[in-house]
């Protein structure tokens, strides 16, 4: 049985979305597995950076940008992702209301590459189709994260 742990959210680089946010922390006993952490917030994304990541005791998760942020509606964000664990990426992407887009391509299996970063390395793209704050739920069978970015006209 996997238990599912919050960590604190660790924001590298952040800009406010319109929305508020309420972080809340639970410690959890599980030394390996459950949720590595948010890469920004709902109410403060991640923006302004090529590469950010967390190496937690839990395991790690790491995403490279390809394009310039924040992202730009109708364009396509090419992002390198590495995640520790075993198992499939799976990512779920989703506006502030809950609609939801699927990838443009990937998640696409990447050989070794010169990004250093622990776990396996995956591509993807996507294409936002309209302004706002943007949930990117990346998941593995023992581990997930989030990543959030503030999406511009």
């Amino acid at each position: 049985m996997t238990i599912r742990a919050v960590l604190i959210a660790v924001v590298i680089v952040t800009i406010a979305c319109t929305s508020p946010t309420t972080v809340i922390s639970v410690p959890s006993p599980a030394r390996t597995g459950g949720h590595l952490g948010s890469l920004g917030a709902a109410g403060k994304p991640a923006a302004g950076f090529p590469e950010a990541g967390l190496d937690t005791s839990r395991g790690s998760i790491w995403a490279f940008f390809f394009d310039p942020l924040p992202p730009r509606v109708g364009q396509e964000q090419k992002v390198l992702w590495r995640m520790t664990g075993e198992g499939d990426f799976t990512f779920k992407v989703s506006d502030m209301a809950g609609n939801t887009i699927p990838l443009i391509s990937g998640p696409t299996e990447h050989g070794p590459s010169s990004w250093v970063h622990p776990g396996n390395e995956v591509g993807t793209f996507f294409k936002f189709p309209h302004t706002g704050c943007w949930q990117i739920h990346i998941a593995k069978p023992e581990v997930d994260a989030d990543l959030w970015l503030e999406v511009v006209a």
